[in-house]
């Protein structure tokens, strides 16, 4: 990944869970290579328009979530996809959901950030 070779890098992380279905490194590495590939094919500012113009889109919010998640703003990530599970139901609600829980999978499960949030998405769910 260093280096820029995301599929070499991906190709090793899947290596290891194939070996070790679970691996936290490994999990969390091939995240991160999905995120950065996902963040590469957007044109951010089309994406900042339409999550802009779509608030209740979750793929819209989701595709700025990753951005944000990327670039280090990791919480405006998350608390972006939080309101938008706040603000929907049904599909566009578990959508959120689950575009939130695959970004939690690039981060280390004791990072406090993820904590934090997953805590908050459990008292919106519940």
């Amino acid at each position: 990944m260093e280096r820029g070779d995301l599929d070499g890098a991906a190709a090793a992380f899947e290596k290891v869970l194939a070996a070790a279905p679970g691996h936290p490194v490994a999990t969390m590495g091939l995240a991160q290579v999905d995120l950065i590939r996902r963040v590469n094919s957007y044109d951010q500012a089309k994406a900042r328009q339409d999550a802009e113009d779509h608030p209740d889109d979750p793929e819209a919010q989701g595709r700025v979530a990753d951005i944000d998640v990327a670039t280090g703003r990791v919480e405006a990530g998350f608390e972006r996809l939080l309101d938008t599970v706040r603000r929907t139901s049904g599909e566009e609600r578990n959508q959120a959901r689950l575009h939130l829980l695959q970004l939690f999978e690039a981060f280390p499960p004791r990072d406090q950030r993820v904590s934090k949030a997953r805590a908050t998405l459990s008292s919106l769910l519940f």
